[in-house]
C-alpha cells in the first residue's frame, strides 16, 4: 500500500474524486478555504492499495502555544463540515486504510485526529470502533429530491406551509445568486449568530464568504428572500456537488424574524434544487446535533434522516499523555468531558468548541 499526506494542490486528490461519489466537503478547494480561516494547513491522507483508494481531508494544526509542545508536534481535524472518510470503491474495507493512516500520521508527528463523518455516506462501524472512539451526536434532515413535487410539499408541516403561503401573499420574493447582496448577507449571518449566542468560532470572516464564491465558483449559490420593499429578509449559502445540495450557512434579519422568512427560503431552495435534477438537499441538524428548535424547524420539511457521528483517534499515546498533563497544569481543572482533544480546552485560548471540532457546526443555519 502507498500512503501519505498530500497537499490540496496534489493532482491525486482531484483524480480520486473523479472516480467516487463525494460532497463539497471533500473538495481540495474547500479544505483550502477552511484552512485559511482557521490558520491551519490544508491536507489529506491519501492511500492506494491496488485498485482501491482512500481519502481523508484534514486540517493539520500546531499544538496551542500555551502547552509549550515541540514544534514538530501537531494534531488534525476535519474541515468545517462533513468531510469524513471516503473510499473508492465505496464498499472497500476501511481497516487497512485506517492502519495506514495511523502509521503515516504518527510519522508526521500528529498526536490526535478528530474526524467528522458524513451523515449521508456509509458508516463502517466495524472498522472504526476497535481503534478509536465513535461518537453519535444526533440526526440530520435531508430531502430526497427524486420524490414528486406534490409529495414533497405534502410532507412539509402544515405550520410551515401556512407561513410560506402568508409570506408569498404579503409580497415576499426569492432571488438566486444576487451576489451584490453578499455583504448584506454576511452582516445578517453575523447578527443571527449573535442572536442565538453562537461561539466566536461561528463568526466567519468576510474573506471566508468571498473565498467560497471565488474558489468554488458555480458550485456556490446565494438564495435570498426579499421583503416587499426589497430588503434582505433571509438568506442561505448553498454548495452543490455531485447532486448533493448542502444548506451550508444562513440567517434571517431581526426585524423580519416574526414572519419566519427562512421558511420561504427553504421552500424556494428545495423547489429550485428539484428543477436542477439534483438528488438530495441536506439541511443538517440542530445546534450541537441535538434535537432543538432548529432541528424541528428543519424536520418540518422532510421525514428523511441521516445519522451524524464523529470519530476521535489518539495517534501517539505518549505525546497525548504529555499534552494532557501540560494542559492540566495550565487550566488547573478538568476539561469538558466530551471535548476532544481535551488538551485544547484551555483558559483564554481557542474557543471551547473550535470550528473544526464542533460536533454539528454547519447546522447554525436557517435561524
Amino acid at each position: 500500500m502507498n500512503a501519505d499526506f498530500i497537499s490540496h494542490d496534489d493532482a491525486r486528490w482531484r483524480q480520486f474524486l473523479k472516480n467516487t461519489k463525494h460532497d463539497c466537503y471533500h473538495l481540495p478547494e474547500y479544505a483550502e478555504i477552511a484552512a485559511a480561516d482557521e490558520d491551519a494547513l490544508p491536507t489529506a491522507f491519501y492511500a492506494e492499495d491496488g485498485q482501491a483508494a482512500c481519502l481523508i481531508p484534514l486540517l493539520v494544526r500546531p499544538i496551542p502555544a500555551a502547552l509549550n509542545a515541540p514544534a514538530d508536534w501537531f494534531d488534525c481535524a476535519s474541515p468545517y463540515g462533513y468531510s469524513g472518510i471516503v473510499t473508492s470503491p465505496s464498499e472497500e474495507r476501511w481497516e487497512p486504510f485506517l492502519d495506514a493512516f495511523r502509521s503515516a500520521a504518527r510519522a508526521r508527528g500528529i498526536v490526535s485526529a478528530f474526524i467528522r463523518l458524513h451523515p449521508l455516506f456509509p458508516l463502517h462501524r466495524e472498522a472504526l470502533e476497535p481503534a478509536g472512539r465513535l461518537v453519535r451526536h444526533g440526526r440530520t434532515v435531508f430531502i430526497d429530491l427524486s420524490t414528486p413535487k406534490e409529495s414533497v410539499w405534502l410532507q412539509v408541516s402544515s405550520n410551515h406551509r401556512r407561513n410560506i403561503r402568508r409570506l408569498v401573499r404579503s409580497g415576499f420574493q426569492c432571488s438566486l445568486d444576487e451576489w451584490s447582496r453578499l455583504p448584506e448577507f454576511v452582516d445578517m449571518y453575523h447578527a443571527t449568530m449573535r442572536r442565538v449566542g453562537a461561539p466566536q468560532s461561528y463568526f466567519f470572516s468576510p474573506r471566508y464568504f468571498e473565498s467560497l464564491r471565488d474558489k468554488l465558483g458555480p458550485r456556490v449559490h446565494l438564495a435570498c428572500v426579499l421583503s416587499p420593499s426589497g430588503e434582505l429578509a433571509a438568506g442561505s449559502l448553498l454548495i452543490v456537488t455531485e447532486g448533493i445540495v448542502e444548506y451550508h450557512l444562513g440567517g434571517s434579519a431581526d426585524r423580519y424574524l416574526p414572519l419566519a422568512p427562512s421558511k420561504l427560503a427553504m421552500d424556494f431552495i428545495w423547489r429550485w434544487s428539484q428543477e436542477q435534477a439534483y438528488d438530495i438537499l441536506h439541511l443538517g441538524g440542530g445546534v450541537g446535533a441535538v434535537e432543538d428548535s432548529l432541528f424541528h424547524f428543519k424536520a418540518g420539511f422532510s421525514p428523511a434522516r441521516g445519522e451524524f457521528y464523529t470519530y476521535r483517534l489518539v495517534i501517539d499515546e505518549r505525546k497525548h499523555a504529555a499534552l494532557q498533563q501540560m494542559a492540566h497544569s495550565v487550566r488547573r481543572a478538568a476539561a469538558n468531558g466530551d471535548f476532544f482533544p481535551a488538551y485544547r480546552c484551555l483558559p483564554n485560548g481557542p474557543p471551547a468548541m473550535p470550528r473544526s471540532e464542533s460536533p454539528q457546526s454547519v447546522t447554525l443555519s436557517g435561524c
